[in-house]
């Protein structure tokens, strides 16, 4: 079975790592920037909070779609009637999802999984939407990560927060989950020091209840890079913690009211995290060390876009709290001043903290 990443960042390369330790086929579909960091390298450098450190190559690097395409037709036109990948995981934004259609369509056929790993809600849709415009057909998944990548030099993704992959329940990613459990055993006697427990999927038939579960964690990912520090050291911070818990609760009154049941993926109830996360300092730091393991370094994905000025996601985060309130009638002001200050990021503006909350205020 051939397994492409489509769209190989942090967590593509990190998925990318994570499946050729399980011996599996897998090629990337990058930027050549990534490419050359990877083939300059020796291979992807996966390492994480609890001290994995393996390296290794991908299959194949890719940048130009239309060279596989043209070895599609070729294979085609022969005795071969499979497409180049049997699964393909989508790791673009949302919001890149429509201009990649064809270049999809041309490395996979109506047997291919098409796995889509975004963070926020609205992805299948955009993509089903674009995908109705081709006439085309394809099978169509969700995947989420749980877990925090951050892309370092020399080709390393770190992986900053306990967590693993989720992928909706296919006969695709069924066979990748016995290769993981197998490359699990073949590594027992290594695994303290090299693969621990860190390779590791979960599959999921109802992939709407854990996509909402993990919204409420990833409605962070803005303020994290409005606070640029460490997700650490940005929990030490009273203030900031009543922020998120706020952006919780409005998260958790669209549920309650829209009846849509979340997925935990703390070690405490959902509804109890805007509790603690409200409490003092001392009590909170108690508590933090129990609910979810962390790397001092970590930070979120729309840190780095925003670093790297790079358009972000929160449309499809915060903003889809804001919607989805509209929709069902509850209020969402401070969902809607972080979408706001990642706007204004986004353009170049400074934005902090204090400011969120006057735009709350106001």
């Amino acid at each position: 079975m051939k397994i492409a990443i489509f769209g190989a960042g942090s967590t593509g390369c990190y998925l990318a790592g994570e499946l050729k330790l399980a011996n599996l086929d897998v090629s990337i579909i990058c930027r050549p920037r990534i490419k050359t960091s990877i083939t300059d390298n020796g291979g992807i450098r996966l390492t994480d909070y609890q001290g994995l450190e393996q390296r290794v190559m991908p299959d194949a690097l890719i940048t130009d779609v239309n060279e596989l395409s043209c070895l599609n037709d070729v294979e085609k036109g022969s005795n071969h009637s499979s497409p180049i990948f049997e699964v393909i995981f989508v790791t673009l934004k949302c919001h890149q999802l429509p201009n990649i259609i064809d270049d999809l369509l041309a490395i996979s056929d109506e047997n291919s999984a098409i796995i889509l790993m975004q963070n926020g809600i609205g992805s299948l849709e955009i993509f089903e939407q674009a995908l109705a415009k081709t006439k085309a057909t394809r099978q169509v998944y969700q995947g989420i990560t749980t877990f925090n990548v951050l892309q370092q030099d020399n080709a390393t993704f770190h992986k900053g927060t306990e967590g693993g992959f989720i992928f909706e329940s296919c006969p695709q990613t069924k066979a990748i989950e016995t290769a993981i459990e197998a490359a699990f055993v073949t590594n027992t006697d290594t695994a303290t020091s090299n693969t621990g427990t860190n390779i590791s999927c979960t599959l999921a038939s109802d992939m709407t209840t854990i996509i909402n579960g993990k919204l409420l964690l990833n409605l962070n990912n803005a303020l994290n890079a409005i606070c640029d520090v460490p997700i650490k050291q940005q929990f030490t911070q009273r203030k900031t913690r009543k922020l998120l818990a706020m952006a919780m609760k409005e998260w958790l009154n669209v549920c309650k009211q829209a009846k849509h049941p979340l997925a935990q993926f703390t070690k405490v109830k959902p509804a109890l995290l805007p509790l603690i996360l409200s409490m003092p300092d001392i009590l909170f730091t108690i508590l933090a060390k129990q609910m979810l393991a962390i790397d001092p370094h970590a930070r979120s994905s729309m840190w780095q876009d925003i670093q790297a000025k790079r358009p972000t996601e929160v449309d499809f985060l915060n903003g889809a709290v804001v919607k989805l309130g509209l929709k069902h009638q509850v209020a969402t002001p401070v969902n809607s001043a972080i979408v706001e200050g990642i706007k204004q990021l986004e353009q170049g503006e400074t934005v902090s903290i204090d400011d969120i909350y006057r735009m709350i205020r106001a």
